[in-house]
């Protein structure tokens, strides 16, 4: 069930953007930037990039071609639902928790009322007509746990972000082969607090945490952020010191546990360098109009059916919703055995 306590799902749209911050040149960027850009059939344009384009890009050129060319998209499941509810009430909470309920709450603090300010925080945020279906109500009151403690160390003093669901855009090029490529960096950013002489980007996320696992992919993605915003016109939140990443439900599925993982972005050895390659390789893909599948997770075992591969997760179409218009999975048999027989 989604519960849409901010009114309509719509997020700000171009001129809501030029309305706020009048950045005409990021606006006139925007608006010739395309997913499906192709220097051939739209020389006019120029590509558009995302966060999460990127990201699929890296996971699988197919899919992400399926989805920026043949406009799929995939399919909502209960993992999109719980992402967006709680997701929705941190946007909630920030946008509507007023100075006065602050002071009160650091109030019952002092006074050591620990269990009376926990209260104030649960009641101020709305509840759905309904049950949560999905796990969001503990992961709500996780997260409102660690602002709470928060608040206690902090005694308010930059407790509050200085953005929320920030709308950035950014222009810039990129040398590919000797050539600068013009692109448009588009994102909203989850929040920014001040940290010392400097801002840290946060990442709500809502599904399992497993360091090993998580952190170099997390630490791309907000790599990108900081890239964007270092290209953008938005002065006010650099320069970017820290990121952090907040897992209220990660011990779903087998994870570590809620966890909060935040640390200097000089933590992150060579990722400038790494993000950087990472979009050369999408602009080149999209020169070449080369996006080939990728649907293997390591070695594939030998003698194992690919249906039988794909519903073990032992391929990464057991995640994607366009198998059924993948090249890959349309393949003869005989072409599909000698792929196999090339692996091995």
């Amino acid at each position: 069930m989604r519960f849409l306590v901010n009114g309509p799902e719509v997020r700000p749209d171009i001129q809501d953007y030029l309305d706020a911050t009048g950045n005409e040149k990021e606006v006139e960027s925007y608006r010739r930037s395309v997913y499906n850009w192709n220097p051939i059939t739209t020389p006019d344009n120029i590509l558009r990039l995302t966060k999460s384009s990127l990201g699929t890009f890296g996971w699988c050129r197919r899919q992400y071609f399926h989805e920026k060319f043949d406009g799929l998209r995939g399919e909502e499941n209960a993992d999109h639902i719980r992402g967006k509810n709680v997701h929705d009430m941190v946007e909630w909470f920030w946008n509507n928790f007023t100075e006065e309920q602050e002071q009160q709450a650091i109030h019952l603090l002092v006074k050591g009322k620990m269990d009376e300010a926990r209260q104030l925080f649960f009641d101020a945020v709305p509840q759905p007509p309904s049950p949560y279906m999905y796990g969001e109500e503990e992961q709500i009151h996780q997260w409102l746990e660690w602002q709470l403690r928060r608040l206690e160390y902090t005694g308010g003093d930059e407790w509050r972000p200085a953005g929320v669901e920030a709308n950035i855009h950014a222009t810039r090029f990129v040398e590919v082969d000797g050539e600068a490529i013009p692109i448009h960096m588009r994102g909203f950013i989850d929040s920014l607090f001040r940290d010392g002489e400097g801002y840290a980007l946060m990442e709500l996320k809502t599904g399992k945490y497993k360091k090993r696992g998580k952190v170099p992919s997390m630490r791309a993605e907000m790599q990108f952020y900081k890239m964007m915003l270092e290209h953008s016109p938005h002065a006010e939140f650099l320069p970017i010191t820290h990121w952090g990443w907040e897992f209220p439900g990660g011990g779903i599925k087998d994870g570590e546990g809620a966890t909060i993982h935040y640390e200097p972005t000089t933590a992150a050895k060579r990722i400038e360098t790494t993000v950087e390659n990472k979009i050369k390789k999408l602009i080149k893909a999209h020169i070449e109009m080369d996006f080939p599948t990728d649907p293997w997770l390591g070695k594939p075992p030998k003698g194992m059916p690919l249906e039988e591969l794909r519903d073990s997760g032992k391929m990464k179409c057991h995640w994607c919703s366009h198998v059924d218009a993948c090249e890959f999975w349309s393949l003869t048999d005989s072409a599909l055995d000698k792929m196999l027989e090339e692996l091995k």
